[in-house]
């Protein structure tokens, strides 16, 4: 009887279905019919388009940046437990890193049926002039961002395509595994 010689070409292969299987069911984030859809955290965002460009960055869950004009919307997610804090506090904590803020307007108003705050400032970042529109929300879990920035002079072009981006937004419950 003889020794079986495992295929070296056969175990990466294995190693390799075995890795796509487990991304694939930690990945519960997916674009479908215009929304990006996140299962586990239960929430779906519309996906902006016509002249809007998926960006990477840290730390940022979905991020565009608009040609021309470059303003930015993006979508921030945090699950470490700050969902304590009331929401004037999570608002306030987006805007670290900005100088000479002075907030324009800041409301509470109502996700998909979710008390949330919206606020509005101008201020400097990293020696420019910006605008900010934000909308914090939360549930049980995550606390969730949704923020605008451009130049002052940019901010009105696209801000009816974040109202949309933000007006899409809705909790799809958690999924359960």
């Amino acid at each position: 009887m003889g020794h079986l010689v495992p295929n070296p070409r056969r175990r990466e292969g294995i190693a390799a279905f075995a890795l796509v299987m487990t991304l694939m069911g930690c990945a519960t984030t997916r674009v479908y019919d215009g929304f990006l859809i996140d299962e586990a955290r239960g929430f779906k965002i519309p996906v902006l388009r016509d002249g809007w460009s998926r960006i990477e960055a840290n730390g940022v869950e979905i991020a565009y940046r608009a040609e021309p004009g470059g303003q930015i919307a993006a979508l921030l997610v945090n699950c470490n437990d700050e969902q304590r804090l009331p929401l004037r506090t999570l608002a306030r904590r987006l805007f670290f890193g900005i100088g000479a803020k002075q907030i324009l307007m800041q409301e509470p108003v109502s996700l998909d049926g979710a008390e949330a705050i919206h606020t509005l400032l101008e201020g400097r970042l990293r020696d420019a002039d910006v605008m900010v529109s934000s909308y914090v929300t939360k549930d049980a879990a995550c606390v969730y961002d949704l923020v605008y920035v451009a130049t002052p002079a940019g901010f009105q072009q696209r801000l009816p395509e974040f109202e949309r981006f933000v007006r899409g937004w809705a909790f799809t419950g958690k999924q359960t595994r």
